[in-house]
């Protein structure tokens, strides 16, 4: 059985001391990393017309210009949603960030929409155009 002299009982004691410095060191680090501040973005979305090159499978001609939009929870996220094709299409998300907004098919004017939330919850969202599933959508990650 180990007998706790003097000696022993020094070195338990600085190595214990250590391991509370090290934890507290880094929950204090932690702790003072600052999250994103939140920022005002603009997002340029656009519908596209893929009827030239589309392959045969698929059930739609058209496709947003991005389908992944990454934002940080807190931001104001305005979406300038461009249509220059044929055909109208929307820009349709549910809860917690319900927006259905239709442009019209241009005729010598691009039409165009703008979308505005404020990104309070975290999580991946997905967005599609109610005219043109399954190929039409995409999805907006919400990072915090």
């Amino acid at each position: 059985m180990a007998s706790w002299n003097t000696r022993n009982l020094l070195i338990a004691t600085v190595l214990l001391a250590a391991i509370v410095g090290a934890v507290t060191g880094l929950a204090a680090c932690y702790l003072a990393h600052p999250s994103p501040t939140p920022q005002t973005r603009n997002i340029y979305l656009f519908a596209q017309d893929l009827s030239f090159s589309a392959p045969s499978n698929l059930n739609s001609d058209y496709i947003y210009s991005s389908n992944q939009i990454t934002v940080n929870k807190g931001d104001t996220v305005t979406i300038h949603f461009y249509n220059p094709t044929d055909q109208a299409h929307s820009f349709t998300i549910g809860a917690p960030y319900a927006n259905d907004v239709v442009v019209a098919a241009q005729s010598t004017v691009i039409q165009n929409a703008n979308i505005t939330i404020t990104t309070s919850q975290a999580g991946s969202f997905a967005f599609h155009c109610k005219f043109h599933p399954p190929q039409m959508t995409g999805t907006i990650l919400v990072q915090g």
